[in-house]
């Protein structure tokens, strides 16, 4: 009877272990079972920490690529808005020594400043962070920018003088005259003199179309992974772009 009662309370203790115990071992290989799958899919995400050493060129490519999309970040890697804003203002002067146009971008104001991260979508490992800027003078004269923020280069460009203020320009024209095409000419090749100075690359200006409803430009400068990379911009007496996605 002694040993009957000894297998008995053996057996209870047993059974009280192994409620004890297996729930948590059980949980314990779902948990891992768990935590594998976690990693099986972390591991086929996408990750922005493997980003390939761009270039200028590159950096360029990518600002005027169709296929980039911007996610806004609160600031940037090398540079905050302070240092963004001065920097901004340092390289419109370096980019305006050839302009065509005599503007004082010390009249201009930034009045909207943000970083974002720019993706290419196709190759997302393709990115990099820029600031873009919004800039206006007293006579509502409008200028933006778009600055790289490891390199501080300008990487896109736009002017647009309102109606009104061509003689404040520097262009020389009248405010009543349209520009003839060799007038229009003449301004894309002092764009491409103008980029060929500032990004110490050479610069051509290699096809253009002027008409009374359009007027664009392609620049093309060397030192590409490939080949040339293309600028496309517009060209016009109130004012142009460069490299701006169209």
């Amino acid at each position: 009877m002694k040993i009957r009662h000894y297998l008995v309370f053996g057996a209870a203790a047993l059974v009280l272990a192994a409620s004890f115990f297996l729930p948590n071992a059980v949980a314990g290989v779902t948990d891992m079972r768990r935590f594998d799958n976690l990693i099986i899919t972390d591991t086929q995400s996408i990750s922005l920490d493997a980003t390939p050493e761009l270039s200028l060129i590159d950096r360029l490519a990518l600002a005027g690529n169709t296929s980039t999309e911007s996610l806004p970040l609160k600031t940037g890697n090398a540079m905050d808005n302070d240092a963004a804003v001065e920097c901004v203002y340092r390289e419109l002067e370096r980019f305006s020594r050839l302009s065509p146009w005599k503007v004082d971008f010390g009249t201009f104001v930034a009045e909207e400043g943000a970083a974002s991260l720019m993706i290419d979508t196709m190759i997302p490992a393709l990115n990099m962070v820029v600031w873009d800027f919004t800039l206006t003078d007293p006579s509502d004269n409008a200028l933006m920018v778009t600055i790289d923020d490891e390199m501080g280069v300008i990487l896109r460009l736009v002017f647009r003088w309102r109606i009104g203020n061509l003689g404040q320009a520097g262009t020389g024209g009248s405010d009543s005259s349209a520009p003839t095409d060799a007038e229009l000419f003449a301004i894309a090749s002092s764009l491409t003199e103008m980029m060929t100075d500032y990004y110490g690359q050479p610069v051509e200006l290699a096809d253009y179309l002027f008409s009374e409803t359009f007027s664009y430009y392609k620049a093309e400068i060397s030192g590409g992974r490939d080949h040339a990379i293309p600028l496309y911009g517009v060209v016009r007496m109130t004012g142009f772009t460069m490299n701006e996605r169209v």
